[in-house]
């Protein structure tokens, strides 16, 4: 769906009116700290900000997601914009080149955690709201915005929203550059656990050492056979952490646990991954040993006192020629007067639960991946900008998407 001149000019007009407050948003929001779990400040930043823009309702479910409604004119779809209010743990605070949470805003970039992943996304989906009134506009379906907990985490807070907001569509807000994403692969932890016999490092003989199994086990795992998928590629595993039970270094240990992480494609179960996994630790056994191999679920509390264990996160890939992707890509291509390129993200996100849920699900925001959970955490106004009027379009347009054909 490319909107008429009359519309875009309208929406441009709006987003002037509308963008110097949008980045003091973007700016507050990167200002206050949420880790996962401990996001309730910021949500009721988020629910105040809302509500001062005068959205149709605005309520906190009990995961203590934020959810604010712009009512549509009747006969089209429900959308939904969606993005975290959680972020990684800063880390070391000398490594940063600005304070990460005072928000500074230098050369045209705002910087500091979550500027990327994802508050300065955040702040352009909440602002579509006001801009589509500033022009005049209202979509003929409604249009939730939702500011989610615990995505950091496993995306706890959206797992919760798919059991009670069902929108037929929903855009992500996590880094795409202004371009496109129609799906990622998935993340499976998954721990190999050894255990042997303890002894003194003095008679190793009377023992028997992980660690050996442990070594055979990483060189197969080397070169194991991965899946490939047409969209997304191959999948992949990375050793990541090795925990033993010892401290003491003249002490063989009777327990290595290593941890793997797993990114999967779609169709790659997670008990088929442990089934592969634990065939090729078993394979890596001397005697005396034993092994354990398991996907590793992740216990999660919000700041409600919600508590589950979430599964593996899931991949997905929706086709290139859904009417959701053809209508937002010419949406925007419409809006920007460029071609907006389609593809996918390198990380994994609350996609797969939305299109579990039975969501379409697209993303797209400000932002490029390469700064997200780094210490270079940034976004550019320009592309806050260009963010706003992005959304704002794609407020209008997807309601009108017919799933039989194009919109």
């Amino acid at each position: 769906m490319r909107l008429s001149e009359e519309i875009r000019n309208k929406l441009a007009a709006a987003v002037a009116e509308h963008a110097d407050a949008m980045i003091g948003f973007a700016q507050r929001a990167v200002q206050t700290r949420s880790l996962p779990g401990e996001e309730e400040t910021m949500a009721r930043l988020l629910r105040a900000e809302m509500e001062r823009l005068g959205y149709d309702d605005v309520w906190m479910d009990r995961a203590g997601n934020v959810i604010g409604l712009l009512r549509g004119s009747g006969g089209g779809k429900s959308v939904q914009f969606n993005s975290h209010i959680d972020h990684v743990h800063e880390g070391d605070l000398a490594l940063w080149p600005y304070p990460p949470y005072a928000g500074v805003i230098k050369d045209g970039v705002l910087y500091g955690r979550a500027a990327s992943d994802v508050k300065g996304a955040l702040a352009t989906q909440v602002y579509l709201v006001p801009v589509l009134r500033a022009a005049g506009l209202r979509p003929r379906g409604d249009v939730y915005v939702a500011g989610v907990v615990l995505e950091e985490l496993g995306g706890f807070g959206t797992a919760t929203l798919c059991e009670e907001l069902r929108t037929d569509y929903a855009v992500l807000g996590e880094a795409t550059n202004l371009e496109l994403r129609r799906g990622h692969r998935g993340r499976i932890l998954i721990e190999v656990r050894f255990t042997g016999r303890s002894v003194h490092a003095s008679a190793p003989e009377r023992g028997a050492n992980p660690h050996y199994a442990l070594a055979r086990f990483l060189l197969a795992l080397e070169s194991l056979p991965m899946r490939d998928d047409p969209d997304l590629g191959r999948s992949t595993v990375a050793p990541t952490l090795i925990a033993t039970d010892q401290t003491s270094s003249n002490v063989t240990p009777g327990v290595l646990t290593l941890s793997l992480d797993w990114r999967s494609v779609p169709g790659e179960e997670p008990e088929d991954v442990v089934a592969r996994v634990r065939e090729l630790a078993e394979a890596s056994l001397i005697p005396g040993l034993t092994v354990d191999v398991r996907a590793v679920g992740r216990p999660v509390r919000s700041y409600t006192g919600l508590e589950a264990e979430m599964p593996p996160t899931r991949g997905f890939a929706l086709p290139a020629a859904h009417p959701l992707v053809r209508t937002a890509a010419a949406t925007l291509g419409g809006i920007f007067g460029r071609e907006v390129p389609v593809g996918f993200w390198q990380f994994a996100t609350d996609g797969g639960h939305l299109m579990r849920a039975g969501i379409a699900t697209i993303g797209f925001a400000p932002a490029e991946e390469r700064f997200a959970h780094t210490v270079h955490d940034q976004v550019s106004l320009e592309q806050l900008r260009q963010a706003l009027l992005g959304n704002a379009a794609l407020a209008l347009a997807l309601p009108d998407v017919d799933e039989g054909g194009a919109s």
